[in-house]
């Protein structure tokens, strides 16, 4: 097996740059925290230039591996993190050619919120990319560097995605049905939103 700890990245305005892979392993994503890299059919490796936000991620990840909504954790090392490869597609992906939100993704993504608000992770909040749909048809979401350091407890960046797709609304009365409590709580954003568009 090659060695991934050989891969180098360094911080980067956006997202970081890859300053050298000697490995034949595909990087699959990249963002401003770290690079991602298919290192078998079932795992990949984070690699990052701050350890800090290693260990950040590496902190989340082991909190919420009894939750099934986060990849599974296989080793930490300063930079590095290797975790499950999820192999299904992101829910902006899923959603992308939908003009609806089925009811049991709704139900799933409010399973997914409730998870995070149980773990005690600090950010309750996603981009549609970084949730991804499982062979299993769970909903796992990856990039937790921020889950203990933000703090956000609505989902901001998650209705954001949602409302570009044209499917906030019909997301928000699904959770009127489901779960009147959340919808009590989020209705006021989508009456903020009508009123900031006058």
């Amino acid at each position: 097996m090659e060695d991934f700890k050989s891969i180098i990245v360094s911080s980067g305005k956006k997202t970081v740059t890859v300053v050298d892979n000697p490995t034949s392993y595909p990087m699959i994503g990249k963002g401003k925290q770290g690079a991602v890299f298919k290192i078998s059919p079932d795992r990949c490796v984070k690699i990052f230039p701050d350890p800090e936000r290693c260990q950040n991620e590496s902190q989340a990840l082991r909190a919420a591996q009894e939750a099934r909504i986060v990849p599974r954790l296989f080793e930490v090392g300063s930079h590095y993190i290797v975790m499950e490869y999820i192999d299904g597609p992101s829910l902006d992906q899923l959603l992308a050619s939908k003009d609806f939100l089925p009811e049991d993704m709704t139900k799933k993504i409010l399973f997914l919120l409730k998870e995070m608000k149980r773990l005690k992770f600090t950010r309750l909040d996603a981009k549609l990319r970084h949730i991804f749909v499982n062979s299993q048809e769970e909903l796992i979401v990856i990039d937790h560097a921020n889950s203990f350091i933000k703090i956000d407890s609505v989902p901001t960046e998650l209705f954001k995605d949602l409302n570009e797709k044209g499917l906030f609304s019909s997301f928000l009365e699904q959770v009127k049905q489901t779960d009147p409590e959340s919808y009590m709580e989020w209705r006021n954003l989508e009456k903020k939103k009508k009123k900031d568009k006058k």
